[in-house]
């Protein structure tokens, strides 16, 4: 669910849109008057006046623009939450398995895996999920997508018989600083570990 403190981000981004339209019309204002005093030749103070005006305005726009569109993730300003869930073998009448993987007619899409928890049968893409196969417990794909603790997988190994899946959810904090980016209480990323003993336990589809 989005936070309210995502208003911050909206009114400063209104306020920034009412500034360039004040510059707008302030310069056209001051640019008449010297006309109208009979100053057609250049006038310093009315340059300074809009170079600074101008310099507001960007450094306003660069900064939630940087905010808004490359967002800081820290451990600080976001909060990550785990699901885990025993998965359940499944059955295409000749062989169990713990996971289906289907790929794209084009070699260049991503595979897809399904599975059963909870009698319920999920499918994710492979761009926001891996398989951690046999006996090894060390998660490299993970670490690359969001924090993870390898020990908390040896537990989970011990209790599930390694068959297992792991939703991961990182959402942005409500806080005024994420509400400036228009990111409060908004999802970051989401990525599903799914932990099977071994590759006689895959599917793959044809």
């Amino acid at each position: 669910m989005e936070s309210a403190w995502n208003i911050v981000g909206l009114l400063l981004w209104i306020i920034l849109v009412i500034y360039a339209i004040f510059i707008i019309h302030n310069i056209g204002v001051r640019r008449s008057r010297l006309i109208i005093n009979g100053h057609y030749d250049f006038s310093l103070t009315h340059h300074l006046k809009t170079v600074a005006q101008i310099v507001v305005l960007f450094a306003g726009i660069g900064f939630m623009s940087f905010e808004t569109f490359y967002p800081n993730v820290n451990g600080s300003n976001v909060v990550t939450t785990r699901d885990f869930k025993p998965l359940i073998l499944d059955t295409n009448g000749n062989s169990s398995y713990y996971v289906k993987v289907k790929s794209g007619n084009n070699s260049s899409l991503n595979q897809s895996y399904s599975y059963l928890v909870n009698g319920q049968r999920l499918s994710v893409s492979s761009s926001a999920s891996s398989v951690l196969v046999g006996t090894n417990s060390e998660i490299n794909v993970q670490k690359s997508a969001v924090r993870w603790n390898d020990n908390e997988a040896k537990t989970l190994d011990k209790k599930y018989q390694r068959a297992w899946v792991a939703d991961v959810t990182v959402t942005y904090k409500d806080s005024f600083w994420n509400g400036i980016g228009l990111h409060a209480g908004r999802q970051f990323k989401s990525y599903t570990l799914i932990r099977i003993p071994d590759n006689s336990f895959i599917y793959n589809e044809k």
